[in-house]
């Protein structure tokens, strides 16, 4: 005698679900850009960038610790609410004395909200990753002649942020930030200290 359809046992789960992983979106989703900015705290060391000038102490240069200011802009994906992919660029200027450096870059982008399954406030609360290259030179203040040229540099950089205040399709907040460019003739650290707006377009 066959026991019947009702008296046989439900499968066991495959796996535990995650709620949060797979709810509709209530942050952020679709298209985003964004734009992040403020005071910075760096310094360059270095050389011109020609073959028969690096390596040689006669034209190295070390600024000291300076002061300017840089941020990024870029465009991108929202994929989740807590994963965000896209391209950007940035710049950054600083006086280190006699010495003022500029920074040009390109960037892949990335956001992650790590803790946004904790909910509240939690859910605003991010860190990124950008990668990408540099372009950098540092002169006297007033004159031409380049002391350190980082031609093709790359550069690295993670920072920190809160996006809880929001306006409209607006997501903003504080912003801290960490770089790195580096070259066979620079090596390039900055700190910045400011402000960061995105633009989610859903939901």
């Amino acid at each position: 005698m066959r026991p019947s359809a009702a008296s046989s046992p439900e499968p066991a789960p495959t796996g535990t679900e995650k709620p949060w992983e797979n709810q509709p979106p209530e942050r952020r989703y679709g298209f985003t850009a964004g734009i992040a900015g403020g005071v910075m705290l760096g310094s360059s060391a270095g050389y011109p960038n020609d073959a028969l000038k690096i390596g040689y102490e006669r034209y190295y240069t070390e600024t000291g610790v300076g002061i300017g200011g840089g941020g990024s802009a870029w465009i991108g994906a929202a994929l989740t609410d807590w994963l965000v992919f896209g391209l950007g660029g940035g710049l950054s200027g600083m006086i280190a004395g006699d010495a003022s450096t500029s920074t040009y870059s390109f960037m892949f982008h990335t956001d992650v909200f790590p803790v946004y399954w904790l909910g509240g406030v939690w859910r605003d609360i991010g860190v990124n990753l950008d990668t990408g290259f540099a372009l950098s030179s540092t002169t006297p203040s007033g004159e031409e002649t380049t002391l350190i040229d980082g031609g093709g540099s790359s550069r690295i950089a993670f920072g920190a942020f809160y996006e809880g205040v929001r306006l409209w399709k607006l997501s903003m907040g504080p912003w801290a930030y960490i770089d790195y460019t580096w070259s066979s003739s620079v090596r390039q650290p900055g700190f910045y200290l400011g402000w960061r707006t995105a633009l989610y377009t859903k939901p």
